[in-house]
């Protein structure tokens, strides 16, 4: 079917601009090892500290072979399965898709879907729909997802795959409504899927995959089909569909929404203002705080904290170290006690960990659950920018007083919204997974 999404066969995902700049950026580093030998003098005169560039030059070559893998995977992988029902998306797991090309590309096709089709068990897909609720319009359909995952996992594929289809046509019919301008569905002909810097939001990837699965079905069929033709199975035509690829096949279609989504959502669908390329001076400076960073991870060590002997069990902000994740999240609670949504919100890191959430979604997330007390249960510090802190939450939900025991995981980032080890570069803590209760 005409599609307007579709675009020039020539147009290759590895091209998109994030992809295109991890390659750049890896070349650039390439060039800079080979042209070290020559500037080596100059840098020592200026007080380069040679040392560090060298080591971090050492893992170049590496760095560059593993950039070119990642970026080239996407296509190589919708070149082999889009045609049977799959594509890749930016959270699909690189190693299960490489594994899958690499029995692919030696003719075991059926070997590469039977490994993509135990990727999708119902841990995973219970995984990765949490992940869906970063957006908000996907929220309200969890409970029917809920259902359908069940399904899934008693092997009800007849009852799950036509819920899970549905849910993909009605969200991506709110969502083209915000980011076009019209509903339009997933099953619709002129649905426009694509989005700027995309792995999945690409004419290789849905805009592909919308052409397979909508495919005309006019005629009865009871024989088993491997693909989830929309048509087919809503309309009664595809009688054969009640098996784990197809159910496979269409959670992975609407897991590959996801990106669409959230940049469909925060009118993130066009590009943005040209960026300028990096200058010399500033691989040098990436390649100095790169090694700053990793000697400070080297030296990062976890903290042995005990609530109830250490800090407080409970208490006000001030009554935590100056700087200390703890201390972000007593004052989160502080917040949420007072129903400040809005200051809330700024302790809150969007799905992309790039920009604080907007206040709306955490008030959607927390307005009708309200924090009468809280307790902290355990720290754990488990990486050098990563903090993983147990509460247990007392909270008052439609007049009942409940208690419920959450995990709540905080990241350090530097003001240009990159992880850094706590207590540096001007950071800030933030909670991940805020959206979670």
């Amino acid at each position: 079917m005409d599609n307007a999404i579709l675009v020039s066969k020539s147009n290759k995902i590895q091209d998109i601009p994030s992809l295109k700049k991890a390659r750049s950026d890896a070349k650039n580093l390439e060039t800079l090892k080979k042209a070290m030998p020559i500037l080596r003098p100059g840098l020592r005169l200026i007080g380069g500290d040679i040392d560090q560039i060298d080591r971090l030059l050492e893992e170049v070559d590496d760095m560059v072979e593993s950039v070119n893998d990642l970026a080239t995977i996407p296509d190589r992988f919708n070149d082999h399965f889009a045609p049977l029902g799959w594509i890749m998306y930016e959270e699909m797991d690189h190693h299960v898709a490489k594994t899958a090309l690499e029995k692919a590309d030696s003719g075991d096709i059926e070997g590469a879907e039977a490994c993509l089709v135990d990727y999708y068990e119902p841990e995973m897909v219970q995984q990765k729909l949490q992940r869906m609720m970063h957006i908000v319009e996907f929220r309200s359909r969890m409970p029917l997802a809920q259902k359908a995952l069940i399904d899934y996992r008693e092997e009800r594929y007849h009852a799950c795959v036509p819920v899970v289809l549905a849910l993909a046509d009605g969200l991506v019919n709110e969502l083209h409504l915000k980011a076009r301008g019209k509903r339009l569905g997933f099953s619709a002909e002129a649905v426009d899927l694509a989005a700027w810097d995309s792995v999945s939001a690409h004419s290789k990837g849905l805009g592909e995959l919308v052409c397979i699965l909508m495919k005309d079905r006019k005629k009865t069929t009871t024989q088993q089909i491997t693909i989830p033709f929309r048509h087919g199975i809503m309309h009664g035509m595809d009688l054969g569909y009640d098996n784990k690829k197809v159910a496979a096949k269409t959670w992975a279609a609407l897991f590959a929404l996801r990106d669409w989504g959230l940049k469909a959502e925060k009118g993130a669908i066009n590009p943005p203002s040209e960026e300028k390329n990096p200058t010399v001076s500033d691989i040098f400076n990436k390649i100095k705080k790169n090694e700053e960073t990793k000697k400070r991870q080297q030296d990062w060590k976890p903290r042995n904290i005990k609530p109830g002997q250490d800090i407080p069990v409970s208490g006000k902000p001030d009554q935590y170290d100056a700087g200390s994740p703890e201390q972000t999240l007593a004052e989160f609670f502080g917040l949420w006690i007072e129903k400040n949504y809005g200051f809330m919100a700024k302790i809150c890191i969007s799905s992309d960990l790039k920009s604080i959430s907007n206040p709306r979604d955490v008030n959607l997330s927390y307005k009708n659950k309200l924090l009468e007390g809280f307790e902290f249960k355990e720290i754990k510090d488990q990486a050098a920018a990563i903090t993983v802190i147990t509460v247990l939450l007392i909270c008052r939900i439609s007049g009942e007083e409940t208690k419920r025991t959450s995990e709540f995981r905080l990241i350090y980032l530097d003001p240009d919204w990159r992880p850094e080890v706590r207590g540096y570069s001007n950071g800030k803590w933030f909670i991940i997974n805020w959206d979670m209760l």
